[in-house]
């Protein structure tokens, strides 16, 4: 017996096969499609850049971006890095080798010059610190920290 004639003996496509194909794409597919794209959402990676030490920086007297330019290198864009930073003993060391403590970063630039091509960099040793204004903390976030 071919499958044509046993589909003619069974009968044709019928009310049952309808509601089996609407059920299968109303409520079946969707619910196949969550995983594949769950991981988009849950492996997001938030924008982020290297934690500072704050004990090894509290002994400078600057803002918080001051900091930032101090402590990280800048990318070939021109952004601060995300996932290097200067040495923070040989930057601390250098700087109150040359001069104790200062009021702002124009303070430390002028009496240090630019020698950021002479420090050592590396990677983030203290972990990361991540931008929370657009994006939730996400797997990747919460693992990293």
């Amino acid at each position: 017996m071919l499958l044509e004639e046993a589909m003619r003996e069974v009968g044709d496509f019928g009310r049952f096969q309808y509601l089996l194909i609407a059920y299968l794409c109303v409520f079946v597919a969707p619910l196949r499609v969550l995983p594949l794209f769950a991981h988009i959402f849950s492996l997001l990676v938030p924008p982020h850049r290297c934690r500072l030490p704050r004990d090894v920086y509290a002994a400078i007297n600057v803002s918080q971006e001051d900091l930032l330019e101090m402590a990280l290198p800048r990318d070939d864009d021109g952004h601060l890095s995300r996932c290097r930073m200067y040495d923070a003993n040989a930057t601390l060391s250098r700087w109150l080798a040359v001069h104790g403590s200062a009021d702002t970063l124009d303070d430390m630039r002028s009496s240090w010059g630019d020698v950021s091509s002479e420090l050592p960099v590396t990677t983030c040793q203290f972990g990361w610190e991540y931008d929370f204004t657009l994006f939730y903390p996400s797997v990747v976030s919460e693992v990293r920290s």
